[in-house]
């Protein structure tokens, strides 16, 4: 009898630590990757936003990832630092009608002109991006930068003579054709630093593009914001669009950065964003609007009284994960944030939420521009359903 009753015991144990163990791995347990619901049908989209929704749910995404809710161009941009991109890009490739990969710069030579980071290009993940983005024919178009190498007189130079032009033109196409890229994403304006070289840079610009075109490739350009906080006039306007939107593809318009660690707050607030759009074409019907991509930034700002930094996908999830926070909501630039206390005091992060996002790209179809990311990776998994 006593060795039934140890037997019973024995197995009484036993079941209660296979429960035990089993609520552990439930609880441990958590969904990611494709899931057969959107965020939207699984009611994430919500101006009340919690921080153990966003834990719980924000490596997954809907299996429809073919799905795009944007109608005009769609650009997502890939560094090389951030791996997580180049999957991202592969997985997405249907939502981006562009991807472009931040390998290349423009270096000056008094003998000519190179373009160096040629050794980060991938093929091979190229062709993967190629092969999952058939429905929406992506296309890929690296980023080309000048750098460092030019100072004030290479740039005078430059945008002066045509014949340096040509030698610079010469060096993209061959890089064009040798690695089989579709274009080029050139980033040019915010680099120049004399406003009295503006006006030839806009011919410059035009005349690159116009040649990058009749090649048979896609040229988009970076511009900066229009306008800046105070309502102070960006060196991009009106009359150099309109000079330029006949012979550019796109242009990829930088609406994000509007707070800085200098002075603290929303990254890119949607009247703001609105008006940079406005300020461009102020007609609501006019189809130039479509050759806009509204930036859309997929990384936050961590703010303090000492400084801050940029926030990614995994540090914002650690951060969330860690500290608990209770998010407060800005109605006016549409943007969510929380405070929270760090060994170096207390800091605030502003940082993408789906509410947020959904927003943007609902302006987007309101205003009838496309979308430019930056930057795939850097985002949460989940934001994709929305793009």
């Amino acid at each position: 009898m006593k060795m039934k009753s140890t037997l019973l015991l024995w197995m009484y144990l036993a079941l209660v630590a296979a429960t035990l163990t089993s609520k552990d791995k439930k609880k441990k347990e958590k969904p990611s990757g494709a899931v057969s619901e959107s965020v939207i049908t699984k009611g994430l989209v919500t101006e009340k936003v919690k921080w153990k929704d966003i834990v719980t749910n924000h490596d997954t995404y809907s299996k429809d990832t073919s799905r795009r809710n944007i109608a005009q161009m769609t650009l997502g941009f890939v560094t090389p630092w951030n791996n997580h991109g180049y999957d991202i890009a592969k997985t997405f490739a249907n939502k981006f009608t562009h991807i472009s990969p931040v390998w290349l710069q423009l270096k000056y030579h008094p003998k000519g002109y190179h373009i160096s980071g040629l050794h980060d290009v991938d093929t091979r993940w190229m062709n993967s991006v190629k092969k999952s983005g058939l429905k929406a024919k992506t296309k890929i178009v690296p980023r080309i930068i000048i750098d460092n190498s030019w100072n004030n007189r290479a740039l005078e130079q430059f945008v002066s003579s045509q014949s340096e032009q040509d030698l610079a033109i010469q060096e993209i196409l061959h890089v064009l054709k040798i690695n089989k890229f579709d274009g080029i994403v050139l980033e040019i304006w915010s680099q120049v630093p004399l406003p009295s070289l503006y006006y030839k840079l806009t011919d410059t610009i035009q005349y690159i593009a116009k040649e990058i075109r009749r090649a048979g490739f896609v040229f988009i350009l970076v511009i900066p914001p229009p306008i800046y906080p105070g309502g102070i006039e960006g060196s991009f306007g009106k009359e150099r669009f309109e000079q330029l939107v006949n012979d550019v593809d796109a242009f990829s318009l930088m609406t994000y950065d509007f707070a800085t660690f200098d002075a603290p707050g929303p990254n890119s607030p949607i009247r703001w964003m609105r008006q940079c759009v406005e300020k461009l074409v102020p007609e609501e019907s006019s189809v130039k609007r479509h050759k806009i991509l509204m930036g859309l930034n997929f990384y936050g700002m961590d703010h303090s009284t000492t400084g801050g930094n940029h926030v990614t996908h995994q540090q914002y999830i650690n951060i969330l994960s860690t500290h608990k926070p209770k998010f407060s909501y800005d109605d006016v630039s549409v943007e969510h944030f929380f405070e929270y206390q760090s060994s170096t005091g207390k800091r605030k992060i502003f940082y993408p939420t789906l509410f947020s996002i959904n927003a943007r790209v609902n302006l987007a179809k309101e205003l009838y521009t496309g979308l430019s990311v930056w930057e795939l990776g850097q985002g949460l998994d989940y934001f994709y359903d929305l793009v």
